[in-house]
């Protein structure tokens, strides 16, 4: 915007000095207050709060001093400017709404200013007039979206808009080459390699080490460095995916950038899938004995239909002895469902509840196993996509109980350091924490005295204004309700082992790393080497049930605490039961195998000499007609001397002589 001092415009009104500094006083003209060199008041008007001849003098006179100066050419437009890189064009729709606003308003002046300059005889002069009006009538618009206004700015856009080029529409100074950069490429990869890592550096390190990298390789680049705030725009322009994967890595990405599956919910009802999961409890508990201080664990069971919490089991440990606790309290609240929905926690993945799942290995694939407890209950185990939150909507639960319940909690620690307590500390260091007992009767009720009695909150229409428990109520009238009384529900919820033979001792379950021996006692002996398998209730572990591979129920027998004695034991009575009870077992041998045999002994050799006697006679030889002889008439070879002649002579009497000679024995073989 252009300003004028009170003799600028003294001298074009063509008055003095004093009257301008009078109206500008009284406020009939426009002016903005400065402050000289000797600190006095100094008024300075915009061309714009000058009348229309005025403006029209004062621009006409700036246009004959330039002509002063410069040689005189034919008014034509100005020449396009050179580029070195194609302006950027896009579509109408591809602007946000404050550029496209800024793109309609400069369409309308140009056109306006295209029809108003043709009033004019010299179109320079209609330019400023144009200049100045529309400074004054449009003030408050140009201040706002900070547009500045000049002949070289309406030309400008006014190629821009031959061009069809509305970027150059959007921006007071052009906007032909944004998105181009005169960065070097390396210099722009190096930057992005240390910003797209999983070391997270702020945009500040990264640019010092940035200028570090182009100094030991590519110092013809450092005139071309631009400064960090261009470099932190370049991050703005990385895709949030991009930036997620490389510096949060992939499940951030995949959680919070890629499509995930909307589960829909018509076409089930109550008990038709349930949920299940562990759940740390976010406060500290103390406990029953009070000698240390732990954070309790929760199996929850979840309706997927209603969101109900039908069923859990507060434990110490999340283990599969949990699951099945929590599966008996849902399944006496609740009735049988179709599917148990569960992630991939060993605690759930066993061979005797649901099966391995993908926890399979190749050799044990095709190794047969008895029936699991969800297949003796007619119910389908589904295992969720590892390491997808978004996939079990039973940790929204969790969430729900953590702000409602575990919040009331004194002792409450939170899911992190920040959202812990100031007096936690206290409450521990006084020893204000709760007992375990006295937690677990809490949350029994407040699971279904608040959690289901809470509002549904759901996106079926049907359930709106009903509460959890209500709405799980109203969906299972459309099923039939699968039930089972106590006694069978205990049998089928046994845990059971795999197939293993009866041993000398009988049969054995693990407990926390320790085995337990079952017999069925004297006549253990009868069932050694049968393959069977063993069904347990944890909760009772004085007898368990004996089942053959065909699943056919053999018996139940008592746990035996005769086989363990101590490795070095003084009590001569723990052996000499144990070899009393061989004793018993190898008479009982002893008498089976005599009943057997009816008290026959019978010589096997005997038997088998006396059949071979009989058959003696039965054997027979008969030679073939053709009968070739093997006949041997070959001379015997000449023995050959070691030396000399080829034949060997051998003299007995002077061998005989000889030997006489050495023993003093005459030997006379003239006798002989």
């Amino acid at each position: 915007m252009d300003y004028l001092t009170v003799r600028e415009v003294a001298e074009l009104k063509g008055c003095s000095e004093q009257y301008i500094k009078k109206i500008v006083k009284d406020g009939k003209m426009e002016a903005v207050t400065e402050q000289n060199e000797k600190n006095r008041p100094k008024y300075l008007i915009p061309v714009s709060a000058l009348p229309e001849p005025l403006q029209m003098k004062y621009y006409g006179k700036l246009t004959s001093e330039a002509q002063l100066c410069l040689p005189k050419v034919q008014e034509t437009e100005q020449p396009p400017v050179k580029r070195t890189k194609a302006a950027v064009k896009k579509e109408f729709g591809e602007f946000n709404a404050e550029e496209r606003e800024m793109i309609t308003f400069w369409t309308d002046l140009l056109r306006e200013w295209q029809i108003r300059r043709m009033e004019y005889d010299n179109c320079a002069e209609g330019d400023m007039v144009f200049i100045a009006e529309t400074k004054r009538l449009r003030r408050a618009y140009l201040a706002e979206h900070n547009i500045s206004l000049s002949r070289d700015i309406l030309y400008r856009k006014y190629r821009a808009y031959k061009d069809n080029n509305l970027q150059g529409l959007t921006e007071n100074r052009g906007g032909w080459n944004k998105g181009q950069t005169s960065i070097p490429q390396p210099v722009i990869e190096c930057f992005n390699a240390l910003y797209l890592s999983g070391a997270r550096l702020p945009v500040a390190d990264c640019y010092r080490e940035t200028k570090s990298f182009v100094y030991d390789n590519y110092p013809e680049y450092l005139p071309f460095m631009a400064s960090e705030r261009t470099f932190r725009r370049l991050t703005d322009k990385i895709y949030p995916a991009v930036v997620k994967f490389f510096r949060y890595g992939e499940k951030a990405c995949i959680d919070e950038c890629l499509p995930y599956i909307e589960r829909l919910y018509d076409d089930i009802e109550a008990n038709d899938v349930w949920v299940a999961d562990n759940h740390t409890f976010d406060f500290i508990t103390r406990t029953d004995s009070g000698e240390k201080t732990h954070r309790l664990y929760v199996t929850g069971i979840m309706d997927a239909k209603t969101g109900m919490l039908v069923g859990w089991n507060i434990t110490e440990t999340p283990n599969s002895h949990s699951t099945v606790l929590a599966l008996r309290h849902a399944i006496q609240r609740c009735g049988i469902p179709k599917i148990l929905y569960v992630d991939n926690g060993r605690e759930f993945l066993t061979w005797d509840i649901g099966g391995k799942g993908h926890r399979t290995r190749k050799k044990q694939a095709d190794v047969e196993h008895p029936p699991t407890i969800l297949d003796l209950l007619g119910i389908k185990m589904r295992n969720a996509i590892p390491q997808n939150g978004r996939a079990k909507p039973i940790e929204r639960m969790f969430l729900t109980l953590k702000n409602t319940i575990s919040r009331l909690v004194e002792t409450f620690t939170g899911g992190n350091i920040i959202e812990r307590p100031e007096s936690l500390k206290y409450q521990l260091k006084h020893g204000y924490v709760p007992y375990d007992w006295q937690i677990r009767e809490q949350l029994d009720i407040l699971f279904d005295g608040q959690y289901n009695a809470s509002p549904y909150g759901g996106y079926e229409r049907q359930f709106k204004g009903m509460s959890r428990a209500e709405a799980w109520c109203k969906s299972i009238q459309r099923r039939t309700l699968r039930m089972c009384d106590e006694s069978t529900l205990n049998l089928l919820l046994m845990r059971h082992t795999g197939y293993q033979k009866v041993r000398e001792n009988g049969v054995y379950i693990t407990i926390s790393g320790e085995k337990l021996w079952y017999n069925c006692g004297e006549e253990n002996w009868k069932w050694v080497d049968r393959e069977v398998y063993v069904r347990y209730d944890p909760a009772e572990l004085e007898y368990v049930r004996i089942y053959d591979k065909e699943d056919t129920y053999i018996g139940s027998w008592k746990m035996d605490l005769s086989v363990f004695v101590d490795y070095i034991t003084i009590n001569k009575d723990d052996i000499a039961a144990r070899q009393r009870l061989i004793a018993r077992q190898i008479r009982a041998v002893k008498e089976c195998g005599a009943e057997l045999t009816g008290g026959l002994k019978i010589d096997a050799l005997a038997l088998a000499v006396a059949e071979a006697q009989r058959n003696i006679g039965k054997v027979k030889f008969a030679p073939p007609a053709s009968i070739e002889p093997v006949i041997v008439n070959e001379e015997p070879a000449a023995l050959l001397k070691a030396s000399g002649s080829d034949i060997v002579e051998i003299d007995l009497e002077a061998m005989a002589r000889k030997a006489a000679r050495n023993r003093n024995i005459t030997f006379d073989f003239d006798k002989e």
